[in-house]
């Protein structure tokens, strides 16, 4: 059997969940069935570094304008010389080029995958979005949230959407507690410290700021807590100043950017993400339900379709800093609820997140669509 030749367009391969996501797309196809690459439109980053050295074909375009339509002819020229079966665009910007220049190349299968809420987006956007979409074959959503947004707001047929859940990039289990020991001791943290994480871009609608307030509270209590953020974003040095003059300096700890977020994870009791605004389906959360982790999230976007309240963790209020502290306190002050919850977690991503599941429907997608076009014509 021929394989099928599968093109991903992105803007970049840099840190952040749409990215791990194509990550693990990529690295996940039935390499007997598949020739994959990825083309970063405008640059390349961590993720496109780790990918080419996997030996996935990566290619960074440094196309310079998203204002210039030549690209997109551009684009389509490269796409009938590569004699693609399938483009699968991610992302607002590489959806729109990298959908019109499929369209002008008569790539046979034109799929697009929409990582949050476009509310975001204004009026005139949301209208080349339903213009796009009559030459799109399938639009993957990462969440409901995400297809009743597009569906209700933008105004996409519903016939062409469907929701696929993101799926952790490397599926986690709990060490032993040497290992535990081992990475708290190299982060300079204690073994009985009670350890918060949130792994996110640190940026206003992330909501850091509310849960280090919110952290605040805990930390005047419980002398054995810490709270780490992993990321980097254009906050940071705002959120490191508000760490220093809350006096919780050397309470918190920032890691910076990390392409392997497991040894953090190993060590972590519960996993927040506090957003304000709008979130898709956060893989970082996805990661803490393989991992066994509890969770605390806001109840907004996709979100909720990860964190069952009550059951692997507790739903709050955006911008709730005391909502968000009682939930921390509710789960600090019971290790047996922790333990309930995260294995509950573990047993929902089993059911609903697994890489298997993900790859499955996705490659139903590739060649269901395939077979349907094959047997028109």
């Amino acid at each position: 059997m021929r394989k099928r030749k599968i093109i991903h367009v992105v803007e970049d391969l840099n840190i952040g969940g749409l990215e791990r996501v194509v990550q693990c797309i990529v690295q996940g196809l039935d390499r007997e069935r598949y020739d994959v690459a990825v083309w970063c439109l405008a640059r390349g980053g961590m993720i496109a570094d780790e990918l080419k050295r996997a030996g996935f074909p990566v290619e960074v375009l440094g196309l310079r304008s998203y204002h210039n339509p030549r690209n997109v002819w551009v684009l389509a020229r490269l796409m009938r010389r590569g004699g693609f079966h399938v483009v699968h665009t991610h992302g607002y910007f590489a959806g729109t080029f990298g959908r019109l220049a499929a369209a002008i190349a008569r790539v046979p299968l034109v799929v697009h995958h929409v990582h949050t809420t476009y509310s975001f987006l204004a009026p005139r956007h949301h209208r080349i979005e339903r213009a796009l979409s009559f030459v799109t074959d399938r639009i993957i959503c990462v969440a409901n949230a995400v297809r009743e947004n597009l569906s209700t707001v933008v105004g996409i047929r519903g016939e062409k959407l469907c929701v696929i859940y993101n799926a952790s990039p490397v599926e986690q289990d709990r060490c032993a507690s040497a290992a535990v020991d081992a990475s708290r001791a190299a982060m300079g943290i204690k073994p009985g410290d009670f350890v918060i994480t949130t792994v996110a871009s640190i940026s206003d609608n992330k909501g850091q700021a509310v849960l280090l307030e919110a952290f605040r509270g805990i930390a005047a209590v419980h002398s054995a807590s810490r709270l780490v953020f992993v990321g980097d974003g254009p906050r940071r040095q705002a959120l490191e100043k508000q760490a220093r003059d809350f006096g919780l300096a050397s309470r918190v700890l920032f890691t910076g950017v990390l392409t392997n977020v497991r040894p953090v994870l190993q060590l972590t009791d519960v996993l927040v993400l506090p957003t304000t605004e709008r979130e898709g389906l956060s893989v970082a959360l996805v990661e803490g339900l393989s991992a066994g982790i509890p969770l605390i999230g806001s109840r907004l976007g996709g979100i909720p379709e990860v964190v069952d309240d009550g059951v692997n963790g507790f739903l709050v209020e955006p911008s709730h800093a005391r909502e968000l502290g009682r939930a921390l306190e509710s789960l600090l002050s019971n290790p047996a609820l922790r333990i309930r919850m995260g294995e509950a977690g573990r047993a929902i991503y089993d059911r609903k997140f697994s890489r298997i599941r993900m790859m499955a429907q996705i490659q139903e997608i590739y060649g269901g669509q395939r077979e349907r076009r094959e047997h028109a014509g």
